[in-house]
Order: structure tokens, then sequence, then C-alpha cells
């Protein structure tokens, strides 16, 4: 019998109350008018995908997450929107990210690779998806605006498939949450 497996990932989700996430829901709107907006729940930014896990994998993902020392909470400014040809995504990304996002990130890609879980060799992006399936880049991208976000706390997510009107797509659930350092 095949071992069950589920799509996993760590993630950090912005405070969906507040005003700077309506502004990055009306930002993913505006770009998938160029393809598929990510659904305002979905908005989020990988800090390390970990692929089909199975429950014993991911019982030791989740032990040895509660064992990390995180970096402090952090401040992130997204001001930079673009478009990656591959992945036919448009995104909006921080800058200059800040060094405790990429310690974070590299962090639970060393957690991932040391429970058996193969990783991208490719250099970490931080970013948030705003649009999928954009066949070319834009002439014209919207502007970005004022988008910052404090984050306390980093997760572990499972993308579930759903139907959406019709439409086959995916819900990211959080399956677990640890808090970041103090500053």
């Amino acid at each position: 019998m095949k071992e069950k497996k589920q799509r996993l990932f760590f993630a950090l989700s912005p405070d969906s109350s507040s005003d700077d996430f309506q502004r990055l829901a009306r930002l993913s709107a505006q770009c998938g008018l160029f393809g598929r907006p990510v659904i305002t729940n979905n908005l989020h930014i990988t800090l390390a995908f970990l692929g089909m896990v199975t429950d014993e994998q991911a019982a030791k993902v989740v032990a040895t997450a509660g064992q990390l020392t995180p970096p402090p909470a952090f401040s992130l400014h997204l001001n930079t929107l673009g478009y990656w040809k591959r992945s036919k995504v448009i995104w909006v990304a921080p800058e200059k990210p800040p060094q405790a996002l990429l310690t974070l990130a590299q962090q639970l890609k060393t957690l991932a690779l040391d429970c058996g879980l193969e990783q991208e060799s490719r250099p970490y992006k931080p970013h948030v998806t705003l649009a999928k399936s954009v066949a070319k880049r834009p002439e014209q991208l919207p502007q970005v605006g004022k988008i910052d976000f404090h984050f306390k706390s980093f997760g572990l997510y499972i993308s579930k498939p759903v139907s959406h009107n019709g439409r086959q797509g995916v819900q990211y659930l959080q399956l677990g949450k640890w808090p970041l350092g103090s500053q």
C-alpha cells in the first residue's frame, strides 16, 4: 500500500486584519488581471518548501522546528514588483530583505535537509506571489504603494486541493506555529 503524503511548507503569513494586508490583497487582484490572482487567504511568504511529506517526516519536522532558536521578530517592507517567466508569476518582494528573514529561511532549509527532505539549490528570494499563470510579462505593472508587515511567528502549512466555482485550486492551512525570538 502506498504511503499517504501531504504537501507542506514553512511560511510567514501577514496579519490579515491590517490595512497593509488589504493593500496587498488589492495589489494581488490588480495583478490577477494578467493571469490568475492568488486567493487572499493564500497570500504568504514561503520560507522553505518541504514538498510531499509522509506523516513520519512531518512529525520529525514539527519536533525539530520546536527546537530551533529562531532569529528575532522583524519588519518587512514589500516594495518591488516583478515577473518570473519560468514560473509565470507576478510577485512582490522586499528590495533588501532583513537579515532575520534570511537567517530564518536558512535555518528551515537546514532543518528540512536534516529531516531528509530535498531543498532547492537556488538562492532564497523572499516574495509574495500575487498572480499565477501569467503568460508573459505585462508591459506595465501596477504601483506597489506602502506595504509593511511585522512578523512575530512563522508557521508550517499544508496545501489542500479544493474546488472553487468549478475550478481546481489549493487552500493553505496552518498545521503549526512557532514564535520568533524577542528583539
